[in-house]
């Protein structure tokens, strides 16, 4: 449950920032969605360069972007995942950002489930 124009872009984000931030050539990103008792998930992940976890916790902050991370012309402002980071709260779910062993980043939005329809 909630605003579906929000909940669209904070998907879009996260996506977008997958690609973007993603390995020049052959990189990957993966989106999966699941549903848990009580509670909705959607992750996205990507191959990427490594990211410390010191700079993958600077990266909810308004205009911040990894300086470990590639950029492009079109890396943005920095504030996808703020943005991200804001929607989730609003619906009183959590954003969390995990470093790939790998390299590259997973993000995962934890949001309350909607009650079951008892129509």
């Amino acid at each position: 449950m909630g605003s579906p124009a929000l909940l669209l872009q904070l998907t879009t984000n996260l996506v977008h920032n997958a690609i973007v931030h993603n390995l020049p050539d052959r990189g990957t990103v993966w989106v999966t969605t699941s549903a848990q008792p009580g509670t909705v998930v959607l992750t996205v992940e990507n191959t990427g360069a490594e990211i410390s976890p010191q700079v993958v916790s600077t990266l909810v902050e308004p205009f911040r972007r990894g300086t470990e991370r590639l950029h492009t012309d079109h890396a943005g402002t920095g504030l996808g995942l703020a943005i991200v980071q804001s929607i989730a709260r609003a619906h009183h779910g959590t954003l969390t950002l995990t470093p790939r062993p790998s390299g590259g980043l997973r993000c995962t939005v934890r949001l309350p489930a909607a009650p079951p329809d008892t129509s």
